[in-house]
């Protein structure tokens, strides 16, 4: 019994941590969602959407790249940091919110919980993307 509680906190820290390495990478996942989803309504197959979707965020996360490798201002690095962080914090704040409703009462703590995991996981999703150098 205690050998399958542990397992089942490990299995929830994993979750958690699934969930906030996703929330960082939510520009590129909320593009990847939009070019499939595109795709395989337009009658093509589920493979070609999946395939739509790989390219798709690739080619974000390649343009984003080059545009923080070769900007000169710090105003293009700041735009480009806040593209990602921006739909970051809302994922988070939506993430933390559905963790934090099932865990807890209806409170102001759970909009004061929220409001601080959207900020952690859009500076986290913010360091993530200052972190390329030219």
């Amino acid at each position: 019994m205690l050998i399958g509680f542990a397992l089942m906190i490990v299995a929830v820290f994993l979750c958690c941590a699934l969930l906030f390495r996703l929330s960082i990478y939510a520009l590129p996942l909320f593009v990847a969602f939009l070019a499939g989803s595109a795709t395989y309504r337009g009658g093509s197959g589920i493979v070609a959407a999946l395939a739509a979707a790989a390219i798709a965020a690739i080619i974000l996360l390649a343009v984003a790249q080059l545009a923080l490798a070769f900007a000169k201002s710090d105003l293009t690095r700041a735009v480009v940091g806040i593209a990602f962080a921006a739909p970051a914090a809302v994922a988070g704040y939506h993430a933390v919110h559905g963790i934090a409703a099932a865990t807890m009462p209806p409170s102001a703590w759970q909009l004061i919980i929220s409001l601080l995991g959207a900020t952690i996981i859009a500076s986290a999703s913010w360091m993530q993307w200052s972190r390329v150098r030219p």
